[in-house]
């Protein structure tokens, strides 16, 4: 009896085992992601499948930017390496894999495919090479080669064929040899219909089915809908009511087909996303490059997406979408620059996200135009100032007294510029408006307090420097905002502070240390622990987090501090800074990685040069050396630097000996103005706007020496 008892335990207890591990690999997670091309926010609310998805989900804003800019080709491949990745339409040939194509690819490549099936990319040898010698060093197949690792499968459904062959959603989902398991992206998935763009309309009732085997097959499936982009592509031979007309029939297809998919899938344990992996030509037209992406299922919340990459709420990077995958299937994203996507939790999550990409958008339209008016009025000013030095005799004193209070304003515009986003207005003509107005306020508040000329100065630099270092640690709010930081669309940078405000921060805040020590005769070890918080503040990955930036302040100011201390500059004390910047960068890289697990560019690079070697460091300082040398033919900035550097060539020998009064009345504001050079020159060698940084950084510099020599002469008589 005994043993019958002891019998039956083992056989239930064998079959509920056998019933757990048997569920549990039937519950193995899926991973579905809808490629849904030139989809806008207005057809994701349009769609029941994507409001419920946008309800019970997450949602946010893409930035398709990739190497070298924008481009479709490039925009998916960067999806499916994790970092900003290169590609052309020669690099993509993606086909049924079979015994001839295995020996054109082995031809090709030299490498032997052991599989069979599957879709292969012929021209994988092409795109490898592309990527080899590319600025980020992105791996084409980096996704699917990690989920090959952990024996994960992959497939692909759809494609954008037009007239000719368009086949590039692969690029997702294929390994490091262009190879995805299991694929549909030919002309079968086609229904010929002349109601519909170019006469094809996919077959939704085929797609569904090979959804079904695949979904069986595998855990990471890629559906790419091709119909929206088609129609977009056809609209100049339609009538604007015809093109309104037939989109929504085409969504209405849409939103039914990934209705009739979800059906077939477990969203507490499987996720699907979907996203536009490029915005539609009107929407680049208009300057609205941002594409929505929603995550669901897999016990994500209603809210807004959110990662390490961006530290921006709603706005996250292309890169981040594989990094995400991986984490779903609990892997590291070791060979990619993107970080994990997670929710926020937010009720009203469309709205949050529709807001914030409009006021997004207006800040960029405006950054142009008001920026460039900024950076015009410098140059203009500085050389209507050498003009009046040069021919001082010849005009009426109070003529130059009107003048200098303009030059004084120059220096107010850059603080007025950070705390405009306080008024949250984004009308082109009102931020004109602000501007001027906060500029003409500014400068009266100090030239009402100014007793010297040198106070006038003290006071803006002062403020400038306060203001930005208040805002870096109370995480950079008005920076991230202002027309001066830095662009979520452009994808530059997301946080922290960007090199136009970095350049001015280091400008300003040298005039204002040492114009201190002229004006009030303060100790030198004040100026040194100023430098020094600044140092840190610029630096540490939780705030200014600019390594450039903290590279060029760490510079400048040892050299500063050497002058200050009457140091005769040599060459073991160049080799003291390039010391001083390995140990203190590697300090603050040491707290990123272990401390704050990489998240910020510092950690990120030095990770990468570890794993990489050299060649990511050669990398690197190509991508500066290209960016600022386009830079410098394109950008208005570069005109502002240029010009100020002639400017204080000629002063130097004309009038006569009028650098040297200057310096001998504020010496230790010379050797400020000598450390802002030495900034200007570092920061164009070690960031990718250099010549940015360099600009913003020299106008303190410029304005100063203008502003003081019209006053030297009334100054000495006062005293």
């Amino acid at each position: 009896m005994k043993n019958k008892i002891l019998i039956s335990c083992l056989l239930v207890f064998m079959l509920v085992l056998f019933n757990t591990a048997y569920g549990e690999a039937n519950k193995d997670k899926k991973v579905v992601m809808f490629v849904t091309t030139y989809m806008n926010f207005d057809d994701l609310k349009s769609m029941d499948s994507t409001n419920e998805l946008i309800n019970t989900g997450s949602i946010g804003l893409m930035n398709s930017k990739s190497a070298g800019g924008y481009s479709l080709y490039k925009s998916y491949l960067t999806i499916g390496t994790g970092t900003r990745a290169d590609a052309s339409s020669g690099s993509f040939k993606f086909e049924k894999l079979d015994e001839d194509l295995k020996k054109i690819y082995k031809f090709r490549t030299g490498r032997s495919l052991k599989k069979d099936g599957g879709i292969i990319n012929l021209d994988q040898a092409r795109l490898e090479k592309i990527n080899e010698y590319g600025d980020f060093g992105a791996q084409p197949g980096a996704l699917g080669e990690a989920l090959h690792g952990i024996n994960k499968k992959t497939a692909v459904i759809g494609n954008l064929d037009i007239s000719n062959q368009l086949r590039i959603a692969p690029s997702i989902t294929m390994d490091k040899d262009g190879y995805t398991d299991f694929g549909t992206i030919d002309e079968s998935i086609f229904k010929q219909d002349l109601y519909y763009a170019f006469g094809i309309r996919e077959d939704y009732e085929y797609m569904k089915l090979k959804f079904k085997d695949y979904y069986q097959k595998a855990d990471f499936i890629v559906v790419e809908i091709g119909d929206l982009y088609r129609l977009e592509d056809y609209k100049s031979n339609m009538t604007n009511e015809a093109y309104i007309s037939k989109r929504e029939i085409v969504l209405e297809n849409i939103d039914n087909f990934i209705k009739e998919c979800m059906t077939q899938m477990d969203l507490k344990n499987d996720e699907v996303i979907i996203l536009n992996p490029y915005p539609s030509k009107g929407h680049m037209k208009k300057g609205e490059k941002l594409t929505p992406i929603i995550l669901a299922g897999n016990n994500i919340e209603k809210g807004i997406v959110y990662s390490n990459t961006t530290r921006r709420k709603a706005i996250v990077g292309n890169i981040d979408v594989a990094a995400h995958i991986l984490s779903s299937f609990k892997l590291e994203a070791e060979n990619m620059s993107g970080k994990d996507l997670i929710s926020i939790p937010k009720d009203k999550n469309m709205e949050y996200v529709e807001k914030l990409y409009k006021d997004t958008v207006l800040v960029s339209k405006n950054r142009y135009p008001v920026l460039s008016t900024f950076a015009i009025f410098e140059i203009v000013i500085s050389l209507v100032g050498l003009i009046l030095i040069l021919f001082k005799d010849k005009i009426s004193s109070k003529g130059i007294k009107y003048y200098t209070n303009v030059l004084l304003s120059t220096m107010a515009v850059p603080v007025v510029l950070l705390i405009i986003p306080l008024f949250g207005i984004y009308n082109i003509y009102i931020t004109y408006g602000l501007v001027i107005g906060g500029t003409i306020l500014l400068t009266m508040v100090a030239k009402k307090m100014e007793k010297k000329p040198l106070d006038g100065i003290l006071i803006l630099s002062g403020v400038t420097t306060i203001s930005l270092m208040v805002d870096i640690c109370t995480g950079a709010t008005l920076i991230k905002k202002s027309l001066l930081g830095y662009d979520p669309i452009i994808g530059a940078r997301y946080y922290g502070i960007g090199n136009e405000f970095m350049g001015v921060l280091i400008g300003a805040s040298l005039v204002f240390a040492t114009a201190l020590l002229d004006r009030f005769s303060i100790k030198r070890i004040n100026t040194i622990t100023l430098f020094t918080i600044l140092i840190i503040i610029m630096g540490f990955p939780k705030l200014g987090a600019n390594v450039g930036g903290t590279i060029t302040a760490i510079c400048a100011f040892i050299f500063v501090t050497l002058r200050l201390y009457n140091v005769k500059i040599r060459l073991k004390h160049f080799v003291i800074i390039g010391v001083s910047v390995v140990v203190i960068v590697g300090i603050l890289a040491y707290i990123d990685i272990k401390v704050l697990n990489g998240g910020s560019h510092l950690g990120r690079a030095v990770m990468k040069i570890i794993k990489e070697g050299p060649i990511e460091v050669i990398r690197i300082i190509n991508r500066k050396i290209s960016m600022n040398l386009r830079l410098i033919r394109i950008t208005v900035w570069s005109k502002v630097l240029i010009s100020t550097i002639l400017i204080i060539g000629v002063l130097f020998y004309k009038p006569t000996g009028t650098i040297s009064r200057l310096s001998n009345k504020y010496p230790n504001l010379a050797k400020g103005f000598s450390g802002i050079l030495c900034a200007c020159m570092v920061a164009f060698l070690v960031n990718d706007s250099g010549v940015v940084a360099a600009a913003t950084g020299i106008i303190f510099l410029g304005m100063s020496i203008l502003y003081l020599i019209f006053y030297m002469e009334e100054d000495r008589l006062r005293e």
